[in-house]
C-alpha cells in the first residue's frame, strides 16, 4: 500500500469515530510523532515516577509471580 492510500485510509477511519475522547488521544499521538520535542512528560506523571522510584527504594516492591497470583485470583472474582 502505498503512503497516500495508507493516508486516505486513515482518514476515512477518523471520519468514522464519534468519541471525542478516541479523537483527542489520537490528535495527541499525531502531534507527538510530528513535533521534534517528543513525548512531554507532565507533572502529574513526574510525580507519580518520583513516588514509585520512592517505593522502590524502600524495598516495597512485588514479584511478577506475586502479580500474576494476584490477578488470578481476583480474575476468578
Amino acid at each position: 500500500m502505498s503512503v497516500s492510500e495508507l493516508q486516505n485510509d486513515i482518514i476515512k477511519k477518523l471520519l468514522t469515530i464519534e468519541d471525542s475522547r478516541t479523537l483527542t488521544l489520537f490528535k495527541e499521538m499525531l502531534q507527538n510523532c510530528i513535533s521534534k520535542e517528543g513525548y512531554q512528560v507532565s507533572d502529574l506523571e513526574k510525580n507519580l515516577i518520583s513516588e514509585s522510584l520512592e517505593e522502590y527504594k524502600k524495598g516495597h516492591v512485588l514479584s511478577s509471580e506475586t502479580i500474576y497470583k494476584r490477578n488470578e485470583e481476583w480474575l476468578k472474582e
